[in-house]
């Protein structure tokens, strides 16, 4: 009995070495298989050249998806910052409790000091300058109009048009119009303050132009300055040898600041957001803005989420950015591209605020 149940051991264990030993074979008796199937068959070279290619159109696809990743992040890193050079962001959110001189005094708020600080767009000083020094009042309504064409109801160039389509021919509105020239000539905002009751905000760095704008009588305030291409105050040289093209250059130099050079001047600029808490407005329905070149930058400075504006126009074809890159800023900032305007004067692009879309479609 003992002797039969050893020889059924003994059986068993020959049985798990011959498996323990055929599992191990197995791996090499499979590359066997493999390389005479290979290398035996007519077409083996063919069957190489297909693995090749499926090798490489693999390597190709992953190759394009890494550069496509590589874009989509240099992308992302030149989206507009989200700092915008606000008191907020240096003394924090309790600084309107603080009186104004606190952060720097009456006697020390000269312009000079604001350009040399690089003060912050809501600083009590910069919009203390901007009132006090620049801004000029809307003429009243008791005087009227001085235009060189009066017969003209709309001299703009299918700009006000356009927009007063997508507002629905809003009466009462408020506009800014940043390249507002001499008020009459191409402006796209004298049939809305004519004919629709609108007030506004007309801004002209050229010193001849805003001459003839102030001789309007425009019903709007007005400013001689720039918008700013930073989130703070500068000084910079404007060309207004061209008339109707005058535009920024770049900083002041030695060889314009004493006035040496006839139509090459010093012009102060502040950034678009100073000037409309200087005026008391933050809600625009419709923005104007051109400056022949200057536009991307000019936007870029916006903090859009403390600004409510509903529509613009803006000149795309001088900036060196591209109209792709300005529209896609506009997205970032939550606006829609409705559509564009291309007129003998005008290369324009129309936005419209995603908010308002929704606004529209809900109500009509």
């Amino acid at each position: 009995m003992i002797m039969q149940r050893a020889h059924k051991i003994q059986g068993i264990t020959r049985g798990f070495r011959s498996l323990f030993l055929l599992l191990l074979a197995l791996p090499v008796i499979l590359m066997c298989c493999i390389i005479y199937y290979t290398y035996s068959r007519p077409n083996s070279g063919k069957l190489d050249l297909e693995l090749n290619n499926i090798v490489n159109l693999i390597k190709e696809e992953c190759q394009q998806k890494c550069d496509q990743r590589k874009i989509s992040s240099s992308l992302s890193n030149d989206l507009p910052p989200e700092k915008y050079n606000l008191m907020e962001e240096t003394f924090g959110t309790n600084w309107v409790s603080s009186p104004p001189d606190t952060y720097l005094s009456s006697f020390d708020c000269t312009i000079e000091q604001a350009n040399i600080l690089q003060l912050q767009q809501d600083h009590p000083c910069v919009i203390r300058l901007i009132r006090n020094n620049y801004l000029r009042l809307p003429a009243p309504n008791s005087l009227p109009y001085q235009l060189d064409n009066p017969a003209v109801i709309d001299p703009s160039d299918g700009q006000s048009k356009d927009i007063l389509g997508i507002l629905a021919n809003q009466t009462s509105g408020f506009f800014i119009e940043c390249g507002g020239y001499d008020g009459e000539y191409l402006s796209n905002t004298l049939y809305m303050e004519r004919s629709l009751s609108w007030s506004g905000l007309l801004i002209e760095a050229d010193k001849k132009s805003y001459s003839l704008l102030l001789s309007r009588n425009r019903k709007a305030y007005s400013l001689p300055t720039c918008i700013s291409t930073k989130p703070y105050p500068t000084q910079v040289t404007f060309n207004g040898t061209v008339g109707v093209g005058g535009s920024v250059i770049e900083q002041i130099d030695a060889a314009t600041s004493d006035n040496s050079v006839d139509g090459v001047y010093a012009v102060q600029c502040f950034p678009l957001y100073s000037i409309l808490l200087a005026v008391g407005r933050t809600h625009v329905d419709y923005f104007s803005l051109d400056v022949e070149g200057s536009e991307y930058k000019m936007l870029k400075t916006i903090p859009w989420s403390k600004v409510n504006i509903k529509t613009l126009t803006v000149e795309w074809n001088h900036i060196p950015e591209g109209e792709p890159e300005l529209t896609r800023l506009m997205e970032h900032n939550k606006f829609r591209k409705s559509h564009m305007i291309s007129q003998y004067f005008s290369r324009d692009v129309v936005y419209v605020q995603d908010s308002f879309n929704i606004y529209r479609e809900v109500t009509d």
